[in-house]
């Protein structure tokens, strides 16, 4: 049976925590062995003694404490461990977008239990991020329940900041036996390929899914301009929606040439034309250049990382749209999206409403879109919702 260390947290700390939120950080400890390393497993209670559950422990990072359960008698097992693995696997079985695509978010961290684990599959192939390092000693559980799932091929990739502010390694590679680069999978009619070894992240944004629906229903007879391309995927689907040219826009060369790539795979590389350039500079240079275009998307990277980044990350979202609305043909739409959850409705729709305003453009508010339901929100874990997108249309 697995043993805990007790940890009491100080008084008044615990109200979030019963709420269900699974983070104890370290500021909220009154009492903890110093002795504490990562993967420890620890049982927490309030500063009176009640029970808030039990977790694993990672002295190294400000998220001391990650909450597995909310019960003192749940033993955190490689079963415990399976059994979220398969509760995540069944979600996504009974209406995650399934049937559409088989690139899908297997497990979303907080939202699935799992804190700190992501996992995508693209066909059979999973990618998994562990950015916790209580939660390294249960990799290998829930590889196997990957396995039994129908995922017999798992790729890690826990890399970059994240990995650095919990003080853990990096680590890239196979944990089952070797696979193939690059992998394949489908998302509505079109097809797409994943290097996860080269690209950012586990190599391809499933969350932006429903937006890169709306594109292509929107996209028939219209030349778009797609800033922040990436690997293609949006503009991709504008032109098997219709478009009739698509202009796409990346900083990142290995981007651009992996969309090239895509846009060959779907045959559709005629109606695309991708430039090396830094985004928000070439929305001033195409303005300058009087370029117009009937469809503008907009999906910068995270502009605010933290709460203190949102004073400058409001300005330059303004400025962004307030550029994009002046290459918006009458009778255009323009799809605007945040990736970061600092950035609230509230704030995403005032800074839009702002640049509509200062362009004279009384555009209407035709859909928000949010992440997908294989990337699960849940209210009491706020940053389980990152992903905000509006869609503006004009008669």
């Amino acid at each position: 049976m697995p043993s805990y260390i007790s940890v009491r947290l100080k008084p008044k700390e615990e109200d979030r925590l019963l709420a269900g939120h699974p983070w104890v950080f370290a500021n909220e400890v009154d009492s903890a062995p110093k002795t504490l390393a990562p993967g420890t497993l620890v049982e927490v209670t309030t500063a009176k003694g009640k029970p808030v559950g039990r977790g694993v422990a990672n002295p190294s990072s400000k998220i001391l404490i990650r909450l597995l359960t909310h019960s003192l008698t749940e033993e955190l097992d490689e079963a415990f461990v399976a059994g979220k693995v398969r509760a995540a696997l069944g979600a996504r079985e009974k209406g995650s977008g399934k049937d559409a695509t088989d690139g899908l978010r297997l497990l979303f961290g907080e939202a699935d239990g799992l804190p700190g684990v992501i996992a995508d599959a693209f066909g059979k192939t999973v990618v998994l991020s562990c950015f916790s390092a209580g939660m390294k000693p249960f990799l290998p559980a829930i590889v196997k329940a990957l396995g039994e799932g129908g995922y017999p091929s798992v790729y890690e990739k826990s890399v970059g900041e994240v990995c650095r502010k919990e003080g853990m390694a990096e680590k890239e590679g196979w944990l089952t036996v070797p696979g193939s680069f690059p992998l394949h999978f489908n998302e509505g009619a079109a097809k797409f390929q994943v290097r996860p070894d080269q690209g950012q992240k586990t190599g391809f944004y499933l969350d932006f899914r429903e937006a890169r629906r709306r594109v292509h229903d929107l996209s028939r007879g219209r030349k778009v301009l797609d800033a922040f391309c990436y690997t293609g995927a949006a503009s991709i689907q504008a032109a098997l929606g219709g478009a009739t040219e698509v202009l796409a826009l990346d900083s990142s060369q290995s981007a651009l040439d992996d969309a090239l790539q895509n846009a060959k795979l779907n045959q559709v590389e005629g109606r695309i034309v991708f430039e090396k350039k830094d985004s928000f500079k070439a929305l001033r240079e195409l303005k300058k250049e009087a370029r117009m275009f009937d469809g503008i998307l907009l999906d910068p990277p995270p502009m605010a990382k933290s709460a203190h980044d949102l004073p400058e990350a409001r300005t330059a979202l303004k400025r962004m749209l307030g550029n994009a609305l002046d290459l918006l043909s009458p009778g255009g739409f323009l799809l605007v999206a945040t990736c970061s959850h600092h950035f609230s409705w509230t704030l995403l729709e005032g800074v839009t409403r702002e640049a509509l305003e200062d362009a004279g453009r009384p555009m209407r508010l035709a859909e928000r879109l949010t992440q997908p339901k294989d990337h699960p929100i849940v209210l009491t874990i706020p940053e389980t919702e990152y992903l905000r997108a509006l869609v503006l249309t004009e008669a």
